[in-house]
């Protein structure tokens, strides 16, 4: 036996009789079966993928399979790869990519198309992956948390113009080009109180190549100027207050001083599992109005008959709060504090008056009653209110007017809404909602947390709503996925899997095949104990 320093590995000059199979790349209960298997249960046809139902008589060179791409956008996503061109690397010398694609190596051109052409797909398969979960019993169904969060979109802070930044950089280019009118006109000056020059001197010998670059300023300013009005006119016109040059539907969000050029995350996630189970792009800065579309699109995918939803406190809203509890939905919402103005001023706030509902009256500090008036008004909310008056005689000889009053009012009017009772209702519930409230934080920001900080998901690559939902789509599943991985193990999601094909009455042959590819080198041991499981 030759004694050696070091363990040497093989020749790579070394001729194989018989090559290593690629099925041996990775082991029997490696993740990426996973991820195949489940892509295998999928009827990528319904869904919407292109060319899924694309069939052998076809015409042509053969596209890729939509199967195959969107496994390769499973496994990246899930393992922190996004870029096309990353990803078409990795289908090159990554063994577990290599045994997942069966060695094939789409160009990076068709891994981007692919994302930005079945955004809708995508978004399908996510909620799919949402039916699959609450099928096998891993969502509570009766709690969710909403909350939303800033991500960057492709596009820079620069790109996006306000019309108040419009009009400052229309005036700045006026600045600049009445600058460069008058030193055209002193250079006009300057040559006609200089002496005449011999024509034998040429062209350019004065200041007039000056003047030529000059007005080739002066003509760029103008265009960039007509630009800026231009895009000014597109603003006023479709009533938006953004535009980008770059992504068309990225917004510049600012929250607690903080501005992100990109989009707002909207997400409901279940409180059983932390898991995601509905979430909308929307490009507002604030929460406000997101409440009632969150909680009813979770309320529908867990086909809930009831839903507790729980929100922070920039998502208050009365007509939002009306709407949730017209769908039974019971929402938990703080409610701000305001401003306290009239505190300030020393003055009483509503809070001090008492509502008695059977007289339909306020009762004041001072123990008057201000009765309801004539009509219906719409407050600068669109809220249609009720408003309350006491009487001019009463006020003007009360001992409190001056904490009640303002200095030219006679009189104190309180403007009740219409459905106060809602936000009555709410009030209540809130008192014993100390418990629930903490409880949100830790269900809500889980994901993003994941997503963000773990996976380092901070921005979108694609432009646009369509293409972005579906990335965010990718980015939903593939966090469900990973976390319902580590809930039930390998084994038990694909005994999960196939219960799922099972239940839905797919037919025999898709079964088997998820079972042949995914857990062929262990057929004899595994399928038993896959029978006792599904029994």
């Amino acid at each position: 036996m030759t004694n050696r320093p070091f363990k040497t590995g093989e020749s790579r000059e070394q001729a194989s009789l018989l090559p290593p199979r690629v099925e041996d790349y990775v082991e029997p209960n490696n993740p990426v079966r996973a991820i195949e298997s489940y892509v295998c249960a999928l009827d990528l046809a319904k869904l919407g993928f292109r060319h899924a139902d694309r069939g052998a008589e076809a015409m042509g060179q053969p596209p890729y399979d939509p199967g195959d791409l969107l496994k390769l956008y499973l496994y990246g996503y899930i393992n922190q790869i996004r870029s096309s061109r990353r990803l078409e690397r990795e289908a090159s010398r990554n063994l577990e990519l290599i045994w997942l694609l069966s060695n094939l190596r789409p160009g990076y051109r068709t891994i981007a198309n692919f994302r930005k052409e079945n955004w809708a797909a995508l978004k399908a398969v996510n909620r799919g992956f949402v039916l699959l979960v609450r099928e096998l019993g891993l969502v509570g169904g009766s709690v969710v948390a909403i909350d939303g969060s800033f991500f960057h979109g492709d596009a820079s802070k620069t790109s996006i113009f306000t019309r108040k930044r419009l009009a400052e950089q229309i005036a700045r280019l006026d600045l600049e080009i009445e600058a460069y009118g008058r030193s055209i006109e002193d250079n006009d000056a300057a040559e006609a109180n200089e002496p005449k020059k011999d024509r034998a001197d040429g062209p350019g010998a004065g200041s007039g190549g000056d003047a030529g670059d000059i007005g080739a300023k002066v003509s760029a300013l103008m265009a960039k100027r007509s630009r800026a009005e231009a895009d000014l006119a597109r603003l006023e016109a479709s009533g938006e207050t953004q535009l980008s040059v770059t992504d068309p539907d990225a917004r510049l969000l600012v929250k607690n001083g903080q501005a992100v050029a990109g989009y707002n995350v909207q997400s409901a996630v279940d409180d059983k599992h932390k898991l995601i189970v509905a979430s909308e792009v929307v490009n507002a800065s604030s929460d406000v109005g997101q409440l009632h579309a969150m909680a009813k699109a979770a309320k529908d995918a867990l086909e809930a008959e009831a839903l507790q939803a729980l929100a922070d406190e920039g998502y208050y809203s009365s007509l939002e709060l009306k709407a949730c509890e017209d769908d039974g939905i019971t929402a938990y919402v703080p409610v701000p504090e305001g401003n306290g103005r009239l505190e300030k001023q020393g003055r009483f706030s509503l809070k001090e008056f008492s509502y008695d509902p059977a007289g339909n009256a306020y009762r004041c500090p001072a123990g008057e009653l201000l009765r309801p008036m004539e009509g219906r008004w719409q407050n600068a909310s669109g809220r249609t209110e009720i408003r309350y008056a006491s009487s001019t005689k009463t006020c003007g000889a009360c001992q409190l007017k001056a904490r009640c009053l303002s200095p030219k009012a006679s009189r104190r009017t309180i403007g009740r809404w219409e459905h106060e009772d809602v936000l009555e209702r709410h009030r209540a519930r809130m008192q014993g909602s100390r418990e629930l409230m903490r409880r949100r934080s830790g269900i809500v920001e889980h994901p993003f947390g994941t997503i963000k900080c773990r996976a380092g998901y901070r921005h979108f690559l694609v432009r646009g709503f369509d293409k972005v939902r579906g990335e965010w789509s990718l980015m939903a599943l593939c966090y469900n996925l990973t976390r319902v991985l580590n809930i039930l193990g390998f084994e038990g999601f694909i005994a999960a899997v196939v219960k799922a094909l099972t239940s839905r009455k797919r037919p025999f042959g898709a079964v088997m095949n998820v079972l042949q590819r995914t857990l062929e080198p262990f057929w004899a041991q595994i399928v038993p104990s896959l029978s006792v499981r599904l029994s």
